[in-house]
């Protein structure tokens, strides 16, 4: 690099810097004023307010109610929105049915739904009347955004993000803007990241194109990393396989390298089998270990463009050849860790960023060559057109590296350019700037850039694609049939698989299954994979055939290879592919029959019907229950006062103190209908020699036995649960906490899934044509900020 390039570290913060200035002149639509609510609210002093009085008022009086809970202050309903979170607690547990408390009088079904529903359609009323869409906080990528976003800006197959500090999470997922924070740490983590990533994507002359690498972490198959050195994928049994996909964009000889080591047990080598598309094409001996790995050659010929995986396989696990027991080291065991796959590409082949050199030596042909081959990324980059003075900025950066006008000049030019557009805010951040942002009661639309970003980020996580910015351009995104046809567009491409992963695997808290650690010898890396893989390829399959959200309560289908077959006691499935699987019997069915599930809701040496049924409420009708009053014992410390021969007598007995009972008898139900699945989910149908008895009742009367009727329970409430998921959804796609002013849009976000079958497509939909998600407004906390 020439001498002009060596102050870019002070040059990134300053383009950052001026790139927001320019961004922050850019106008705004005109903003709106809120009108002030206006409703009747006799239903609250005719149906409420005398069955409160009945029914409440006796252990609920001022001062001092039961709980600190008194409703006997309110006498009307504009009174009662000064108290609103108390009196929302009161509507939920009323319908539940979880108060009054047994042994108190009990309103009738009819007293209980007008109570409740009141409440509600009031509060509802209140809210539709406000019609506050609500403010994000501006969001940063977060990690899966940014290595998303890298790969389809710039073609490369680096993962930077990988080192990147964990993400916070709030409200159940780590892309939520007000914790996406960004430390002293990350910052130097960004311009090492642009520093390498810029590096990859520009290819100076006579250099050629990079490899394409899959590391450890994104390797696929029957195995985990993490191995001796830290990042190797452990393969531990004979056939064990690590995968990675590549793109060949042409037929040919491709060189191949493996970066391998092994758990040496005894002085013959571990063996590595390698494999094109599942055919073993060469094996290699690996007598390597974690301190000194070894990088394996060699090539290997594709008949034809196209997607391959090329395989990683242990081949002499010492465990499977009796030959090998003379030879065993006592006490070891013998294992492959690979480090990483890679491909080189071609000469021929395109890669990163197409240079446009310039035409002449000019200054000005060498200013048009770099905004020619700039312009287009930029834009993309920032998701929305270029200011004059970001390309101003940007031109000048690839200046500094002139000096006797080489093409390798050129090429280092653009690189530093780049640097700088992966270190503006403009890149990192997702802005979304207010002409009037510290007031309130400014709301005003999204523009056509500012959605397309919103909308690619919830399905893809990654960044808008041509197609959508040309819809931006033009401004055909604010029309509801576009903007909904692009929703199902994405929803049918690979990228959508985004979503299983960053979504579902948040919503389920599948990504918990890495660390759980279940006392269970059975519970091996290829079972742990394969709990995860199933969840993941099921909703993905009801994603993207566009089925009914009800599968995820029940369905006769699963997603199974031969070592979950073999877990779930289900023959006739072979392989270590997933295949789809026709289920006969209630024993399956749904996400709470799978085993991941089913072991995130485990303690580790037994089952918690505790943790089950709160994971149901949750998750599924969206009615947790409070966290647990102080000084209660826990169920299972040691010399504890709770004894009983079975889990289920054990938790009769706690219910018996009445700071638990109201809502252990919820979730108690619940989760005991699911004991006939043990701690990793097999199938069982006794404990310790002792019938297993399955049997419950909700507080609202629902009787059940076992995981199939539990089931059918559940879909009873499917409205409840239609409303959950879209409540999640529309989390995960907004990036804030959902508030009290959603209400009224996510019922009739609700009442529109039902009216169009419940399809998944149908729940889009309505969360990316919600107000919400196409408006915002301004923030009065940003006045109180700006004065301190």
């Amino acid at each position: 690099m020439s001498r002009k390039c060596q102050p870019i570290l002070f040059c990134l913060p300053l383009v950052a810097l001026v790139t927001m200035g320019a961004m922050e002149a850019r106008p705004q639509a005109q903003p709106k004023k809120a009108t002030a609510p206006s409703l009747s609210t006799s239903g609250f002093e005719r149906d409420v307010a005398p069955l409160v009085k009945k029914y409440c008022v006796s252990c609920h009086a001022a001062p001092k109610g039961t709980g600190g809970v008194s409703l006997s202050a309110e006498k009307t309903f504009p009174a009662v929105l000064k108290n609103r979170a108390v009196w929302e607690q009161v509507s939920g547990a009323v319908l539940a049915g979880r108060m009054p408390p047994a042994g108190m009088p009990q309103p009738t079904t009819a007293e209980r739904k007008r109570l409740g529903e009141t409440l509600e359609s009031l509060f509802s009323q209140v809210d539709c009347q406000i019609n506050d869409p609500g403010r994000v906080t501006m969001r940063r990528l977060n990690r899966a955004d940014y290595n998303n976003t890298v790969r389809d800006l710039l073609g490369v197959s680096l993962r930077p993000a990988d080192d990147f500090p964990n993400d916070d999470v709030g409200y159940g997922f780590d892309n939520i803007g007000d914790v996406l924070s960004i430390s002293p740490l990350l910052m130097e983590k960004y311009l090492t990241a642009a520093e390498k990533v810029a590096a990859d994507a520009v290819v100076l002359p006579g250099n050629g194109p990079p490899a394409q690498r899959v590391s450890a972490r994104a390797l696929a198959g029957l195995g985990t990393a993490g191995g001796e050195s830290g990042e190797g994928y452990e393969l531990g049994r004979t056939g064990d396989t690590a995968t990675a996909s590549f793109d060949f964009p042409t037929a040919g000889t491709y060189k191949v390298r493996i970066q391998a080591y092994g758990q040496q047990a005894e002085p013959r080598p571990v063996k590595m089998g390698v494999s094109l598309s599942g055919k073993q094409v060469q094996s290699i001996d690996v007598p390597a270990t974690a301190q000194n790995p070894q990088l394996s050659e060699l090539m290997i010929t594709v008949p034809k463009a196209g997607n391959y995986k090329i395989g990683a396989t242990f081949l002499n696990n010492n465990d499977q050849a009796p030959e090998d027991l003379p030879f065993r080291r006592k006490g070891q065991d013998r294992n492959l860790y690979i480090n990483y796959i890679e491909v080189q590409l071609p000469e021929s082949v395109k890669h990163g960023i197409a240079l446009v050199l310039p035409k002449d030596s000019s200054d000005a042909a060498w200013d048009d060559a770099t905004w020619a081959t700039l312009g287009g990324l930029a834009k993309r980059a920032f998701r929305r057109p270029v200011t004059p003075q970001e390309k101003t900025k940007l031109i000048g950066l690839a200046r500094l590296a002139r000096e006797k006008k080489t093409s390798a000049e050129f090429a280092e030019g653009i690189q530093l350019a780049v640097r700088a557009i992966l270190s503006s805010p403009s890149f990192i951040f997702r802005p979304e700037l207010d002409a009037k942002p510290n007031d309130p009661t400014a709301k005003r639309q999204l523009n056509d850039y500012e959605l397309a970003t919103r909308l690619s980020y919830f399905l893809w996580s990654s960044l808008p694609d041509d197609e959508l910015l040309a819809l931006a351009d033009q401004g055909k995104l604010k029309d509801t049939t576009v903007l909904t046809a692009q929703a199902r567009r994405m929803l049918k491409s690979p990228k959508a698989a985004a979503l299983a992963e960053n979504f579902a695997g948040q919503w389920l808290q599948l990504r918990k299954l890495a660390v759980v650690q279940p006392d269970d010898s059975t519970f091996q890396p290829p079972l742990r994979k394969a709990m995860e893989t199933e969840a993941l390829r099921f909703f993905t399959g009801v994603v993207q055939e566009d089925r009914s959200v009800l599968e995820f309560l029940d369905a006769n289908y699963t997603y199974l290879n031969a070592t979950l077959a073999e877990h779930y006691g289900i023959s006739g499935v072979t392989g270590e592919a997933f295949q789809r699987v026709a289920l006969t019997d209630n024993q399956r069915g749904g996400l709470l029959a799978m085993a991941g599930v089913l072991t995130l809701t485990s303690n580790p040496n037994r089952t918690s019907p505790v943790k089950r049924g709160k994971w149901v409420l949750d998750n599924f009708l969206g009615t947790p229950p409070p966290p647990p009053p102080p000084n209660v014992p826990e169920l299972d410390k040691p010399g504890g006062p709770i004894v009983a021969e079975t889990l289920r007598k054990r938790l009769e007995i706690h219910r018996t103190n009445p700071a638990c009972a109201n809502c252990h008898l919820q979730m108690d139900a619940i989760g005991l209908a699911l004991e006939n699945y043990d701690l990793i989910g097999r199938w069982r149908m006794n404990d310790g020699g002792k019938a297993i008895d399955t049997s419950g009742v909700l507080p609202d009367g629902s009787k059940f036995n076992g995981p199939g009727e539990l089931k059918k329970v559940l879909l009873t409430k499917k409205s409840q649960f239609t409303h959950t998921l879209t409540d999640r959804l529309l989390t995960y796609a907004l990036g804030r906490g959902i508030e009290r002013t959603d209400r009224c849009n996510l019922d009739s976000m609700t009442k529109s899934v039902e009216n169009k079958g419940y399809k998944f497509s149908a729940i889009v939909e309505a969360v990316v044509t919600s107000p919400p998600f196409r408006e915002r407004r301004g923030d009065e906390s940003g006045k109180k900020v700006a004065k301190q």
